[in-house]
């Protein structure tokens, strides 16, 4: 008997989750498709280019979706069951609230952990293409003008670098600053290069403009062309460098934090995203867990509040999420603490409503 119920809930339960993750994204892509319409037509793409753009936006959309869905689902399906009396009817047998809920957390669990399969290898490899897109047409209008593509790393603790634009197909890059300071922090020299190439495992140098200080005495000369060393400045570390965290996978984060911890580089950023593809993860069990207890607590309300509880949730989640996200890249925040701060608001009011309301 027990069985029949659980598949009973489960079937009930996944129908309104594919539907509420379809009707989501759908939204979202439509919303997306809206603001983004001007910038396709600036940037003069045909219609090919644009379905390639939607193609690898889209398994980001249903990521962000997911945890939405997954918690308008639980509440509309509870509260459902209560309105038709069908969870009266099975509480009958002597099976409570919790035990009738106890499959949908199970499959919460599963879906979490797929979620995080899809966030590190779909979401992660459509994002990283779709920038490639982003960038060919420039359709970031804000970070081109902010400059936010620029690359900026301290080489050691007397050096360091600026790049302004790096091509990986043909691993050049153009408009570079390599600057050396003294232990009193006062720039002692800088180059300026006006393109730099991978040669042979080395950077080779075109155009340099040389300028060393010694006190108030500033000697300069130009350089045709020279090979310079940067400890662990690779293409490879600038492709990764030049791309946002979510378009790399877990994996892929952790070793690019290791590196750029040896050159004792800001990876605030970076560690927040580490610690972001974990616990987003983890957000669909949460939310779930979230969603049944105060779905249960406040159960002689209709099904209309309890859309509008689920949006309450949903907002408090991503309001905690970004703000998190803010304080952890600022500095404010540990990077772990950061990442999971929007769960931990879920935690403290998932323990509130059931010793409130259920215990």
């Amino acid at each position: 008997m027990i069985k029949l119920i659980d598949l009973y809930i489960l079937k009930r339960f996944v129908g309104r989750l594919a539907f509420l993750l379809i009707a989501i994204s759908s939204i979202i892509l439509i919303t997306n498709l809206v603001e983004m319409i001007d910038n396709f037509i600036d940037a003069e793409m045909n219609s090919n280019e644009i379905f390639y753009y939607y193609l690898y936006t889209l398994p980001m959309i249903i990521s962000y979706a997911l945890p939405m869905a997954i918690t308008i689902a639980t509440v509309l399906s509870i509260l459902t069951y209560i309105k038709n009396n069908e969870l009266l009817a099975i509480r009958s047998l002597g099976i409570n609230y919790f035990r009738l809920t106890k499959i949908i957390v199970i499959l919460s669990v599963f879906i979490s952990m797929f979620h995080f399969y899809f966030e590190n290898t779909i979401v992660s490899n459509s994002n990283r293409l779709k920038n490639k897109i982003v960038r060919k047409y420039n359709l970031d209008k804000k970070n081109y003008k902010n400059n936010k593509n620029n690359f900026i790393e301290d080489i050691n603790k007397n050096q360091s670098i600026l790049i302004m634009n790096y091509n990986n197909k043909n691993q050049t890059a153009s408009k570079i600053v390599l600057k050396e300071i003294n232990e009193n922090n006062d720039v002692i020299s800088r180059i300026d290069a006006n393109k730099m190439e991978w040669v042979e495992n080395n950077w080779y140098f075109e155009e340099l403009l040389y300028r060393t200080w010694n006190g108030n005495e500033e000697k300069f000369k130009s350089i045709k062309d020279t090979s310079i060393f940067l400890q662990n400045i690779t293409p490879l570390y600038l492709t990764t460098e030049f791309i946002e965290p979510d378009q790399m996978n877990y994996f892929e984060l952790k070793k690019f934090i290791e590196t750029k911890k040896r050159n004792a580089g800001n990876t605030n950023k970076w560690a927040v995203g580490l610690h972001h593809k974990l616990s987003y993860s983890v957000s669909s069990l949460i939310l779930t867990i979230t969603a049944i207890i105060l779905s249960i607590a406040l159960k002689n309300s209709n099904v209309s509040y309890g859309i509008g509880l689920s949006l309450l949730i949903i907002t408090l989640y991503y309001v905690m999420l970004i703000i998190g996200k803010n304080l952890g890249i600022e500095g404010t925040l540990s990077p772990i603490l950061s990442a999971w701060l929007a769960n931990i608001s879920l935690l403290l009011v998932m323990i509130y409503s059931y010793k409130r309301y259920v215990f």
